[in-house]
Order: structure tokens, then C-alpha cells, then sequence
């Protein structure tokens, strides 16, 4: 148990592990990888929904997918020019999963694989999540007057693959992001 309970506490890191990304488009303070796999978790299980896939191998797979950063960071688009992300990612997995019961720590190795090779239905959902979630962080950065955030959601545009995905995008862009106006209860 002294094992796991490690990894719980390695697991809570990611709550300080800021996504950097961001910090190079001159955002100060973005978001953290924690709150970026949580809002991930509720893309993907709705996409998989709307794909007709299995929305509880999407949630799996999106729930390990940013555990590595504990160990190596939030490497940007710019450092993985230099740095191998999938390697480094790996390597630390395989020593995280070391952690875990035999069992589970050898479904979190698959589900990572399976997840940066992007073959299967639900890969292909959780990597446009992992997306769609940068997408809407850009938006929400956007409408805060962080202009080069529209350069995230240029991306994401060119790599989603799912009709979902593409519906869901074209949505984040019509959006001011005001999701609360009308909610709020005159009296």
C-alpha cells in the first residue's frame, strides 16, 4: 500500500504542474495539468457518446494520459522539437506503473500506448478531447484579450479527426464563452 499511496501523492503533483503552452503565448498564470485531465475526462466520455464507442476506455485512457508530466513536466510544442515527449512519457510510466498493482499497472502502460498511437475509435476520441480541452482553454484565454491563443485553435482545427470533435470546435469558435448569461436570477 506504502507503493500506491506514492503514487497518489505523485498523482496530486499535477495540481502544481502548470501547462506550458501557455506561459509562452504570455499567459501568467494557466491552468494546471490536473484541471486539464478533469475537463478532458468529461469531453471524451461525452464524445464517446456521440462516436458510439467505449466511453469507459476513453475515460481510462484520458485519466492515465497526463500522469507522466508528474515526473517530466509540461513539455510545449517549442521544447518537443528538442526533447522526445513520447520517450520521456514512456519511460516514466513504466516506472510509475511500478507503483501500482501488477495488474493495473500493466493497463495503465496499454492504455498509454494505445492512446499515443492513435489507431483505435477510442484513442482517436480521447486524443480529440485532449484537443478539444486546449481549444477551449485557448477561448477562454482569448476572451480574456490573450489574441495568440487563436493559434492553439488553429491547430486543434487541422488534427481532430472526429465529426464530434469538428461539430463541438466549430461551437468553441462561434462562443464568447459567457456560459453563465441568462443564470443569473433577478429579483
Amino acid at each position: 500500500m506504502k507503493d500506491l499511496v506514492n503514487f497518489f501523492f505523485e498523482v496530486g503533483t499535477l495540481k502544481r504542474t502548470d501547462r506550458t503552452g501557455w506561459s509562452i503565448s504570455g499567459i501568467s498564470k494557466p491552468d494546471n495539468v490536473a484541471s486539464h485531465i478533469y475537463r478532458t475526462i468529461v469531453i471524451g466520455y461525452l464524445i464517446a457518446v456521440l462516436e458510439k464507442c467505449d466511453r469507459d476506455k476513453v475515460v481510462r485512457m484520458i485519466i492515465f494520459h497526463d500522469i507522466p508530466e508528474a515526473r517530466i513536466g509540461d513539455l510545449h510544442k517549442i521544447a518537443q522539437n528538442y526533447i522526445d515527449m513520447e520517450e520521456g512519457e514512456m519511460k516514466a510510466a513504466i516506472d510509475q506503473s511500478k507503483l501500482l498493482p501488477e495488474n493495473i499497472g500493466k493497463e495503465y502502460i496499454e492504455l498509454l500506448k494505445e492512446f499515443n498511437e492513435k489507431e483505435t475509435k477510442e484513442s482517436i476520441v480521447a486524443k480529440d478531447a485532449d484537443y478539444l480541452e486546449a481549444a477551449l482553454s485557448a477561448k477562454e484565454h482569448m476572451v480574456n484579450g490573450y489574441k495568440h491563443a487563436a493559434e492553439f485553435i488553429e491547430r486543434v482545427r487541422s488534427i481532430i479527426r472526429t465529426d464530434s470533435a469538428r461539430k463541438i470546435l466549430d461551437e468553441i469558435e462561434k462562443s464568447d464563452g459567457f456560459w453563465w448569461e441568462g443564470l443569473k436570477k433577478m429579483n
